[in-house]
């Protein structure tokens, strides 16, 4: 297999790098495969921190008599700031693998990777990854009051509307639902009073990419979202996503070293060129940040199939 063309001002730090055509392809993937970034609000960044303003308290009108003064109003603002962090991996090969390869091995493990960012980014965004750098997630963010426990309604359909209740009450729509894929066959058993199917596949109202939209809102299915608590059940996650924002300070970059030195753990380092191997670097700088809470609910304790 050919390597990708040497830059040879980066060949001095062991980089090779990817055509732009698959990093392109690859960010796209990524970007659009996810539960969380295929909803909310993206902002481009161009340094560490984006500060965003927002209303803390609005404006009002005033009734007014003819050639009367005006009431002066003024809102006032808080700040919802995003901070960009750093998601990478590193995927070293055996060099006689990539000549052997009869393809390009960067685009043979695409997919792989794009899973693997997918899943952390969704887990995280989400609340159901163990350590996150951010402070926000959706399920974490939830207020209590917006929380609408497995069972409270008549059936789930009850309880998913109670949690699209929650937010309207807020002054929000919901734009969007996120939760489990065991939770399908729950959705698929829903009848109406004449014993008919209430959830179907491909609506009028969902694009391709949705698919599945309960009471006119799409659902995206995501093996990330976990189970939690005790007795263990899953959670439908219903937001107003514009209200979850996505900062975009790099695009994923990927960049092929043979000349590096890769600590694995608690076994020896393997070092690139001693042992004839290549290494493909994967690296990501994205930010998360919820700009208001009320904008969010969910359905709890959902049982696990």
């Amino acid at each position: 297999m050919a390597m990708p063309s040497v830059d040879e001002s980066a060949n001095a730090h062991g980089l090779y790098f990817v055509p732009a055509e698959l990093t392109a392809e690859v960010n796209q993937l990524i970007r659009d495969g996810g539960c969380v970034e295929g909803f909310a609000r993206h902002f481009p960044m161009t340094r560490l921190q984006l500060v965003l303003r927002k209303f803390a308290t609005g404006v009002d009108g005033y009734w007014v008599d003819a050639m009367a003064v005006k009431t002066k109003d003024a809102p006032t603002f808080e700040t919802v700031t995003l901070t960009a962090e750093k998601i990478a991996v590193i995927v070293p090969f055996e060099d006689q693998l990539l000549e052997d390869a009869d393809h390009d091995m960067a685009a043979l493990i695409k997919t792989d990777v794009v899973g693997a960012f997918i899943e952390k980014i969704d887990s995280t965004f989400l609340g159901y990854e163990l350590t996150s750098p951010f402070g926000d997630s959706v399920s974490g963010n939830v207020p209590a009051g917006n929380e609408v426990a497995y069972g409270t309604e008549v059936d789930l359909a009850g309880d998913i509307s109670a949690a699209i209740a929650a937010i309207e009450a807020n002054g929000f729509e919901a734009t969007g639902m996120v939760t489990h894929p065991r939770i399908k066959h729950l959705l698929r058993n829903l009848r109406d009073d004449n014993n008919q199917p209430i959830f179907t596949e491909n609506l009028g109202d969902c694009t391709p990419r949705e698919r599945y939209c309960v009471f006119g809102v799409p659902i995206c299915f995501t093996r990330q979202a976990a189970a939690q608590q005790s007795p263990a059940g899953y959670e439908i996650l219903v937001a107003y996503w514009p209200y979850v924002f996505v900062g975009d300070r790099t695009g994923l970059q990927i960049s092929v070293s043979n000349e590096a030195t890769l600590t694995q753990g608690t076994e020896d380092n393997i070092n690139l060129w001693e042992q004839d191997m290549t290494a493909f670097r994967y690296v990501r700088r994205i930010a998360f940040a919820i700009k208001d809470d009320n904008a969010l609910s969910k359905v709890t304790g959902v049982p696990i199939a």
